[in-house]
Formats: C-alpha cells, sequence, structure tokens
C-alpha cells in the first residue's frame, strides 16, 4: 500500500514539474527568430528586453476596438461615442505603417457589469482581439482605461456599481460624434471635472467601502488569463489617474500601484506593470514628483502623458517644439529613474490632418529618441479626433489621415542585441544611424523601414559594410544579418544613390 501511495506521489511529482516546465517554456523561451517574433519580454535596470537578449524600441498606438470600449448602454440611452470595429485588417495595417506595440483600451465596466459577474463573452472579444496581434507579431499593453471615471457619469471606465457616492442622475450620449449620434455632444471637460466624477476618484483611492479592493478580482482575472500570452508586453491598472484634489491625492494614486502590482504578482509573474502618475499633476505642470522610496518590483514601465497644450506650452516649428518640451523629456527620464523602471510616453497626440503636424510629431520623435523612450499615439482610429484613421462622412470610410501618418511612419530600430546606446534619424537626409552594444550571439537587430520614405530603394550597413537584409514587406520590417559578435555595432540606414 505505501509503496502504491509512493509511486502516485511520484506520478504527481512527475506531472507537476512537467507542467511547470511547459508553463516557463510557453512564456520565457521564444522559438526561431522572425520579423513577427513576441514573448518573454521583462524590464531589467530600465531597459525592456525581449527573450532574444535585444533591447526593445517600443513606437505604438493607442486603440479602441469594438466590443472593448464600452460605451454604450442597455435601457435606451444614447451612447458616449461609436466605436469602431476593429478587425484583422486593422492590426495588419497597424502593423504595415511601423508600431509595434498597442495600448489596448479595455474597460471594467464590460469586463464586470455586475459585481463578481464576469462577461465571458467580453474575455473571449479580448482574446480574439489579442490574437489578431500576435499573428502580425505586434505586442499589446492591456489598459484598464478610465476617461472620466465611468461611462454612466463620464466616457469610460468604472461600472455603475462602483461609483460611489451613487450618483444622483445618470448620463447619455454622446460625448463625441458618430453615424447615428446627434451634436452638439456633451462637453467631456465638463464631466471629468463634475462633482459625481471627483467624487468617485476620491473614494476610489481612498478605498471607501473598500472599493479599490473589489476592483483586484478583475484585475486578477486579466492578468492571470494571459500570463503565458506571448504578445502581451504588460498590464496597466489605471489610465490617467485622477487624486489632483484628494489631501495627499500623488501619495494614495503610488499606494494604489503597489496594491495592483501586488495583486498583479500573485496570478502573473513574467509581464511588466505599467504605471502612471497622478495625470492633473504631471499634464499640467508637465513634470511629477520622484519616487521616495523603493517600489516593491522592478519589472515596471514608468508612463506619463504628453499634451502640452494644458499646460498653456505652445510653439509651430520642429526647433521650437524641441526647445519648449525638451525639460519635460528630461523630467520623464529622472522621474522613471526615481521608479527604477523604463520610460514609454504612452499618450500623446495632434491632429494629423494639419499641415503643421509633422513639425510637432518629428520634435516629439527626435525628443524620445535621443533619450530612448518609447511613444504611444492616441489613437488609431476615431469618428472625431485625431486618429491616424478618419471617417469620411461623404463616402462613409475610412481613411489614412495626412500628412500626420506618414510622419509617424519613420525608420528606427525595433530591437537590437544588448543595449541600445542611440538611434537618430535625420528627417532632411531620410538617413538611419543605430548604435548598440553587445555582449554576444544575441538575436538579429531588426529594423522599420518603410518604403514610403525611400521610394528609389535603400542601402543597410553595418559596421561600415553593406548587408542585405531579411525583410517582410507586408510589416516593412527587416531582420540584419551580423556576427553575433560582443561590442559596439552601428547601423546605418540610407537612400539608394545617396
Amino acid at each position: 500500500m505505501k509503496k502504491c501511495l509512493l509511486i502516485a506521489l511520484l506520478i504527481a511529482l512527475t506531472a507537476f514539474v512537467s507542467g511547470c516546465r511547459k508553463h516557463k517554456d510557453s512564456s520565457c523561451q521564444p522559438g526561431p527568430l522572425t520579423v513577427k517574433s513576441l514573448g518573454c519580454v521583462k524590464v531589467n535596470n530600465g531597459r525592456i528586453i525581449d527573450g532574444y537578449g535585444r533591447q526593445v524600441l517600443l513606437k505604438g498606438v493607442n486603440v479602441k476596438a469594438e466590443g472593448l470600449f464600452d460605451v454604450s448602454f442597455d435601457d435606451g440611452r444614447l451612447p458616449n461615442e461609436v466605436v469602431p470595429l476593429f478587425d484583422e485588417s486593422d492590426a495588419r495595417e497597424i502593423a504595415y505603417w511601423g508600431f509595434n506595440f498597442v495600448r489596448l483600451c479595455i474597460t471594467w465596466s464590460g469586463l464586470e457589469p455586475n459585481e463578481g459577474d464576469f462577461s465571458q463573452s467580453y474575455l473571449e472579444r479580448l482574446d480574439q482581439v489579442i490574437g489578431m496581434f500576435r499573428e502580425v507579431g505586434v505586442y499589446v499593453l492591456v489598459d484598464f482605461h478610465e476617461d472620466a471615471y465611468s461611462k454612466e457619469i463620464g466616457e469610460d471606465g468604472a461600472p455603475l456599481w462602483a461609483i460611489i457616492p451613487m450618483p444622483g442622475k445618470l448620463l447619455s450620449g454622446p460625448v463625441y460624434s458618430g453615424p447615428g449620434l446627434p451634436c452638439p455632444c456633451d462637453s467631456l471637460d465638463a464631466r471629468r471635472l463634475s462633482g459625481p466624477v471627483l467624487d468617485a476618484f476620491e473614494s476610489f483611492f481612498k478605498n471607501t467601502e473598500d472599493i479599490q479592493d473589489r476592483f483586484m478580482p478583475a484585475w486578477k482575472l486579466v492578468a492571470g488569463r494571459y500570463a503565458t500570452e506571448p504578445a502581451i508586453i504588460g498590464f496597466e491598472a489605471m489610465n490617467e489617474p485622477v487624486a489632483f484634489h484628494v489631501p495627499d491625492g500623488v501619495i494614495l494614486v503610488e499606494k494604489f500601484h503597489e496594491n495592483a502590482v501586488r495583486a498583479l504578482r500573485a496570478k502573473n509573474q513574467n509581464n511588466p506593470y505599467w504605471l502612471e502618475p497622478e495625470v492633473a499633476t504631471r499634464n499640467f505642470s508637465l513634470e511629477a514628483p520622484l519616487r521616495t522610496s523603493p517600489f516593491p518590483d522592478s519589472n515596471i514601465v514608468y508612463e506619463p502623458h504628453l499634451y502640452p497644450g494644458l499646460a498653456g506650452v505652445n510653439a509651430t516649428t520642429y526647433t521650437e517644439w524641441r526647445t519648449v518640451l525638451k525639460d519635460t523629456f528630461d523630467s520623464m527620464i529622472e522621474e522613471a529613474a526615481s521608479w527604477k523602471a523604463a520610460p514609454v510616453l504612452g499618450e500623446w497626440g495632434w491632429d494629423t490632418v494639419d499641415p503643421a503636424a509633422p513639425e510637432y510629431i518629428d520634435a516629439i520623435h527626435s525628443l524620445a529618441d535621443e533619450r530612448l523612450i518609447g511613444t504611444a499615439v492616441w489613437v488609431w482610429k476615431e469618428y472625431g479626433g485625431w486618429g491616424m484613421y478618419g471617417w469620411d462622412w461623404g463616402n462613409e470610410k475610412w481613411y489614412a489621415r495626412q500628412p500626420g501618418l506618414n510622419a509617424h511612419s519613420r525608420p528606427y530600430p525595433m530591437a537590437v542585441p544588448g543595449r541600445l546606446t542611440a538611434t537618430i534619424f535625420d528627417r532632411s537626409t531620410q538617413a538611419l544611424t543605430v548604435t548598440f552594444t553587445a555582449s554576444g550571439n544575441e538575436g538579429m537587430p531588426m529594423l522599420y523601414i518603410p518604403e514610403h520614405r525611400y521610394p528609389n530603394g535603400y542601402v543597410v550597413q553595418i559596421d561600415g559594410k553593406s548587408v542585405e537584409p531579411e525583410c517582410d514587406a507586408d510589416l516593412q520590417r527587416c531582420l540584419v544579418p551580423w556576427n553575433g559578435s560582443s561590442g559596439t555595432h552601428t547601423i546605418k540606414v540610407t537612400k539608394k544613390g545617396g
């Protein structure tokens, strides 16, 4: 009898170990390197590193997708907006235009409309969209989005049961125009500063009626569901946390991040935790207080937003924008270092059909590149606003909004062996120069090289020698052959014929 029990225990232990190995292999042992390879991305000493030993430079776009961005009602009220349909063609276009990650906006209200009742159809739609990005080699940041706390009193975010105190009046849409929606629309800015919205944020960060604790099951459910999903680059617990009006609001937001990362690690040891500072403090002063004590996790990304108009900052030319925004980019680096985090600019934008858009877009990219900061522009598609694609009301179809989209689509190093030390794009000559320091035998460098920048072709050199990169025309991505040696290396991309 004892022998049988011992055999049974050995079988169970073998199965357990095998299961652990399978879990590890599926999340942290990447397969053969291709232009679509994903997985095992972590933050190490303030740098984002993939499973091939390469530093990843993120250039992303925010995405609001139908079925995930919950802004409609089932009681006859007009929706706050019409959310664009999203399918495989969108994912392919995002990759084609050079974005290697998306900040995917999901909503607590869509996931958990009634407390403890998680929507399986919502989770299945989330699976579907993440799968679309996996197929084209685009990372996904899962962002628990909110704007003005909840669709019931603002634009999107928390479910009705999570609004404390319960508002005296529920609002209806629209706040943005869209097919079938009448305008003029409600002012979203007015909603953001309304009493019910500010009260709800105060309750959340003070954990009134344990509402912050009651958010954690939804947070942990999503974190655990995708703990071994190779396309996931991280999780963000709250977009634009608002606590400027709350005593010790900045401290309370930091405590929320501490609670959220502990809850994340209970279900997910792999993926980076993405955090944003208190939004009003950062956006209106263009800087945020430094973290003064150790954060309980090192696999984190610091993700401020940047809308300089809120701080009264304005400029016209590329040079002027670089001058007026230099200090806030330097501050981002200092702020991220205080958290021991990798810096990524999580939201920024401009009206992409504005003829002056390239001046601002080029300035932001150049300031970010100089500091090796990732970026995520707002937003992929909108019926009205700053989308990379906009809605043609006359022809009733989506169109690429230019000149801004072309300005965003610029060559850059998606991933390089070891440590990225410099990336410089000369907007006058279209030349890209990338420098990296390798330890040796890491994966091949990968570049994004858009054809519209090089209509007559281009030449790629590494360490002064011309090479033939392995390119995927559908994604405009290229793997650059190299000898795998340690030391400092330089890649240059130039127009063919000079």
